[in-house]
């Protein structure tokens, strides 16, 4: 079940950037910048491209660590759609695995959301057309293969999804995507002394990290104006 962005904003409020400024003056010392996932939208009916390959991922300055990841970057792109569109989204998996995506949240017909039954083997496609009939809503993509769902998704398999329509166009938040409006994905990893997240098989208690990831890297500062800015988690 997805949660809304209408509800969420009723139900806790927009949420403020608070302590930018102090943030700031920590920031030119060992902070990095909040990395802000490039955005894909369907407009125009142009396709959606999502080649998933190896990444670089940088926990710490200067020490890249291979991983996973979708257009050459660690975790994918922020896709934004709106309702009443028809998307065309074309997967091309060029890593050595197979891999099976699917898009949490997504009110579609079974046989387009993806998952085992359309498992894609190593340098094959998969072009699904989406027909985008829901409300605004924060969705998200991720791997979705079985017996390697959780290790591909904490590799960097996984990105945001966003559905807009009229009313959350025209609602009084900030929505200028990177500017005042901002992308927060959180996950808990496990990091040797290199930086490199190492992953083990979950037990019964699920898989717990002991450092905390922001869009890819520990502890990043944001520059926002005095008016604030919306996140979306």
């Amino acid at each position: 079940m997805s949660l809304s962005r209408r509800q969420f904003i009723k139900a806790s409020g927009v949420a403020l950037c608070a302590g930018a400024a102090p943030l700031k003056a920590h920031a030119a010392g060992q902070q990095p910048a909040l990395p802000v996932p490039p955005l894909l939208e369907s407009r125009r009916g142009q396709p959606l491209f999502l080649t998933l390959q190896r990444s670089p991922l940088v926990v710490y300055p200067r020490h890249p660590r291979p991983r996973l990841g979708i257009n050459g970057r660690y975790m994918g792109p922020t896709i934004r759609v709106w309702n009443g569109d028809d998307v065309k989204l074309i997967y091309s998996n060029r890593l050595t695995e197979n891999v099976a995506m699917t898009i949490r949240g997504l009110q579609v017909p079974g046989p387009l959301i993806g998952g085992a039954a359309r498992m894609m083997s190593p340098n094959a496609d998969w072009a699904p057309v989406l027909p985008i009939r829901q409300s605004a809503a924060t969705l998200w993509y991720q791997a979705n293969t079985p017996n390697r769902m959780a290790k591909q998704v904490y590799n960097g398999l996984a990105g945001m999804w966003l559905v807009e329509d009229e009313v959350s166009k025209n609602l009084p938040i900030p929505n200028h995507y990177g500017v005042d409006d901002f992308p927060v994905i959180i996950q808990d990893k496990r990091l040797d002394n290199f930086g490199t997240p190492e992953y083990s098989e979950p037990g019964s208690g699920g898989f717990v990290g002991d450092t905390l990831l922001v869009n890819g890297v520990q502890s990043p500062y944001v520059e926002v104006s005095r008016a604030g800015c919306a996140c979306a988690c």
